[in-house]
């Protein structure tokens, strides 16, 4: 009321009565954008002189077809970021493995069939979509037609990819190589370590991770030179995404762009044929300790292969994006909770003779009684250290090549390094860790020597359950690579045999029929649940195989010679010689390891 007065005094209007206490308590509170008609009723019987305005709205309008997006909780928006960057990501990891498609050296000077353009496939491209800002839904017009308009306004290639609201971020790029490497491969570590001894295994990891960064540092400098002879090229010329069979292709041609593929391709099948006898492994202590009974391997690797045959006849991978989400779930708490389980096993232990012992000097009288060298397994440990690698070397320039700003390019190399070296260090402490709760006789798939309890049948549980979700994710490249081998063989179907980009988009890069596919599919499967019963009881010798005969050479061998070969005249003779060097040793390590695995298999 005291302003009301002092509004009064101002005024020239005559002062009337005010109206009566009751007729206060039938006003109506005042909202902005309210009928005038009745606000000016109202000022005329306070007195009122001057109306006042009504305030104006200050929220940007949003359209309803957006509402849906925006007005999700926060863990329902957390997930769908996350199945958003899965389906990304298992794009690029799919077109990393393919490369750009080839039949023979004269299709390479056809740029219809060697394009895969980045503003029209994903799988380059973004790694993690986002939801559209206010700023973009100042028109109420629907989806498809936004679209339409944000394609037309959209920039030229030479500008900044985010000023259209697009593009790959480090953050995404670090969520990438974490996802691309960390997998059921570090439950081999803690068997590896017990096999060699500490001697051998910390400096043959240090080694080998060494060796990988220098590696990996050489493919971001063969993508360095090809970017730019890329910005020298004219600009209405569409480009080549880049990746790892498409440097091995400038460097060597068509043949090595082949041999890339083709150790790709062994290397995912290794991969897969681990996860036919990790699975049943699990599976068959899980069962033992569950319903006391004992169900052979070879039972339980029949149901996984029913079971994965029909999900390899899947050709959109987008449809795994939620089984892969889950599984990436269930990897992260079997990780965590194994950890837990060996550090409390230590704790509860009591090794040293004395209750009030310390978990940190529990934890150093177990690492002195580590054995320092085994002679009898430390051979094994040199695949083992390099299968570790083996989602990374063929992620990195699709990665580098999503990070779409200057200056994020330039500190993706530092950002990779930091990131590898990161992972190293928490496999080397899981592995130490383990092996001391354990102790030497921790078999090779490490779950299935945790204690006996609840937590132990649940890790067990969910990991078999994310191997089995992953696997047709990584059959998927190698699967897609032989229907492509096949494929040449059959009549062409379409326009010259080109693939439309709709299909790469999809995932699919071969042309063949779907039944024709699903036949080669269930052959593949079939023929590595053959060779997972023959090897059921030699797992740690399969990855010992694995890695040192198809990961060395994609690892630590073609990217130093790519670089040379690349480089020519523009770099030094000592990178040159350097270079040569970490061929050689990782040659070396490739007929070391494989030799001796095979000498030694029982």
């Amino acid at each position: 009321m005291d302003n009301l007065n002092r509004n009064n005094s101002d005024s020239t209007a005559p002062v009337t009565a005010p109206p009566s206490s009751n007729y206060y308590g039938s006003l109506q509170t005042y909202t902005a954008g309210e009928d005038s008609s009745r606000l000016a009723t109202l000022a005329k019987e306070f007195g009122l002189s001057r109306q006042r305005l009504p305030r104006p709205q200050i929220r940007l309008r949003v359209p309803e077809y957006a509402l849906d997006r925006l007005n999700m909780s926060s863990l329902k928006n957390i997930y769908g970021r996350m199945k958003s960057f899965d389906n990304e990501f298992e794009e690029m990891r799919l077109s990393a493995s393919l490369g750009t498609p080839r039949e023979n050296d004269n299709d390479a000077d056809d740029d219809e069939k060697r394009l895969l353009l980045r503003e029209d496939s994903s799988m380059v491209g973004l790694l993690l979509t986002r939801l559209p800002s206010l700023d973009e839904f100042e028109d109420d017009e629907p989806p498809a037609t936004a679209t339409k308009k944000s394609s037309a306004q959209s920039p030229p290639v030479n500008e900044d990819p985010h000023a259209a609201g697009l593009g790959g971020t480090l953050s995404s790029a670090t969520l990438g190589i974490i996802k691309g490497m960390v997998g059921p491969a570090i439950l081999y570590l803690p068997h590896g370590f017990a096999g060699a001894g500490y001697l051998v295994a910390i400096p043959m990891l240090l080694l080998s991770t060494s060796l990988f960064l220098w590696s990996s540092g050489c493919l971001l400098e063969c993508w360095k030179m090809e970017m730019m002879s890329r910005q020298q090229q004219q600009q209405h010329q569409r480009q080549i995404a880049l990746s790892y069979p498409e440097l091995a292709y400038r460097a060597w041609g068509i043949k090595g762009q082949r041999l890339v593929q083709v150790g790709i391709t062994l290397m995912q099948s290794g991969v897969c044929l681990t996860y036919l006898i990790f699975v049943p492994q699990n599976l068959r202590t899980s069962a033992l300790l569950l319903l006391n009974v004992d169900i052979s391997t070879t039972v339980w690797l029949l149901l996984m292969v029913i079971v994965q045959i029909p999900l390899s006849w899947i050709r959109d991978i987008r449809r795994l994006t939620v089984t892969n989400l889950l599984a990436n779930v269930l990897i992260l708490f079997g990780l965590l909770s194994c950890l837990g389980l060996a550090m409390r096993q230590m704790g509860e232990s009591g090794s040293v003779g004395d209750e009030s012992t310390s978990f940190l000097q529990e934890m150093m009288y177990r690492a002195k009684s580590l054995p320092a060298f085994n002679p009898d397994g430390w051979f094994l440990f040199l695949g083992t250290s390099v299968l570790l690698f083996e989602g990374s070397i063929t992620l990195l320039v699709p990665l580098i090549e999503a990070v779409n700003t200057p200056e994020d390019k330039q500190k993706f190399p530092s950002m990779y390094r930091t990131v590898i070296i990161g992972i190293v260090s928490f496999y080397a402490f899981f592995g130490t860790v383990c092996w001391m709760a354990i102790g030497d006789s921790v078999r090779t798939v490490m779950t299935t020597s945790l204690p006996q309890g609840m937590l132990a049948t649940m890790i067990q549980l969910a990991y078999s359950l994310a191997v089995i979700f992953t696997f047709p994710l990584q059959n998927f490249p190698s699967l897609e690579i032989v229907c492509a081998s096949v494929e040449k063989i059959l009549p062409k179907r379409g326009v010259g045999g080109k693939i439309s980009s709709s299909k790469m988009l999809k995932g699919s890069y071969s042309e063949i029929s779907n039944g024709q596919r699903n036949i080669i599919s269930s052959m593949v499967v079939v023929s590595l649940s053959i060779v997972a019963v023959l090897a059921m009881d030699d797992l740690d010798k399969v990855v010992s195989i694995m890695g040192g005969l198809f990961g060395c050479p994609l690892a630590f061998v073609f990217p130093p010679l790519i670089e040379n070969e690349l480089g020519k005249g523009k770099i030094g003779s000592q990178k040159w010689i350097v270079n040569l060097a970490v061929a050689t040793l990782g040659v070396g390590a490739m007929f070391v390891s494989t030799l001796t695995t095979l000498i030694n298999w029982n």
